[in-house]
């Protein structure tokens, strides 16, 4: 097992901190920590970047690196953000970040403190550890966000998250955002299967690839590039999911699907004048708690 922050994670808090100087267009969300995940060099990126001109071309030289991802993934945060915020305005209380990485949601979104939404972030330990640091430095700190430090692979989640305090009784949104696909099958099933008998009014948001970009069975722009990227920095893929089985993967483990977009549609509806290619095999699925 590794022992440092993961590196795929701060790639997207690059991207994130890209969106938040964006000034060519209204940006899609401000996330004004994630420059602290960066590296000294991605640091002076987005400095420049504040400068229109500089923006553009920081932003197509991220997108020649990795092809859609820069556009993907600031549109699903996006996404994200909303699917959370609706959640909360319908009285949700309790927030599970699961892999939470650099997310920084606890900190960002007001809406979160203004009702009392009780956090708890599940990741690896040596990604929390640079994660709290950087905060501390930021005076960013919050004592109702509880940080669950967690191996997907071999660690009981749920256990893990009650000796925390969640409580297992109130209804709760799981964020499980760029995760999946770095598991195994069982690990997925694990994990969801739990989700699936959490309380009644529970919503789960996670993210996954398209199985055929695994097996090379179906052709995505950039799809051999990014698998190559991942590889090389020691975090491959390893686990997909094809879009049309995916309502009955999750039924049987306990959950309803709602939604189900690929990285093309949610970047054509927060994103229609970027015109974004590659990254079409990540995708977004929301689903409910089913009644028991």
């Amino acid at each position: 097992m590794t022992t440092s922050a993961s590196r795929t994670a701060g790639y997207v808090a690059f991207y994130r901190a890209l969106e938040t100087v964006e000034r060519r267009r209204p940006r899609l969300f401000a996330d004004p920590f994630a420059t602290r995940f960066l590296s000294r060099p991605l640091k002076l990126f987005v400095a420049a970047a504040r400068v229109s001109a500089a923006h553009g071309w920081i932003a197509r030289y991220a997108d020649h690196r990795a092809p859609g991802a820069r556009a993907s993934a600031i549109a699903r945060t996006r996404f994200i953000d909303d699917v959370l915020r609706a959640r909360v305005a319908d009285g949700v209380r309790q927030l599970v970040v699961l892999g939470a990485g650099f997310d920084c949601r606890a900190h960002r979104i007001p809406e979160l403190r203004t009702v009392s939404v009780r956090v708890f972030e599940v990741d690896r330990p040596e990604t929390q550890a640079k994660k709290r640091a950087c905060l501390a430095q930021a005076a960013a700190t919050r004592d109702d966000v509880a940080y669950v430090p967690v191996d997907f692979l071999r660690d009981d989640v749920a256990a893990r998250l009650a000796s925390a305090g969640w409580d297992p009784l109130r209804p709760s949104l799981f964020i499980w955002e760029g995760v999946t696909n770095y598991l195994d099958k069982d690990a997925v099933e694990k994990v969801l299967s739990w989700i699936g008998r959490a309380a009644p009014g529970s919503t789960a948001v996670f993210t996954y690839i398209h199985a055929g970009v695994l097996d090379g069975s179906v052709h995505f722009e950039g799809g051999a590039q990014m698998q190559a990227n991942v590889r090389r920095l020691g975090e491959p893929w390893t686990f997909g999911l094809r879009p049309d089985e995916v309502a009955a993967f999750i039924a049987r483990l306990g959950l309803v699907l709602r939604e189900n977009l690929g990285s093309d549609e949610y970047r054509a509806r927060l994103l229609p004048a970027e015109h974004a290619g590659g990254y079409a095999f990540y995708r977004i699925a929301v689903a409910d708690v089913g009644e028991r």
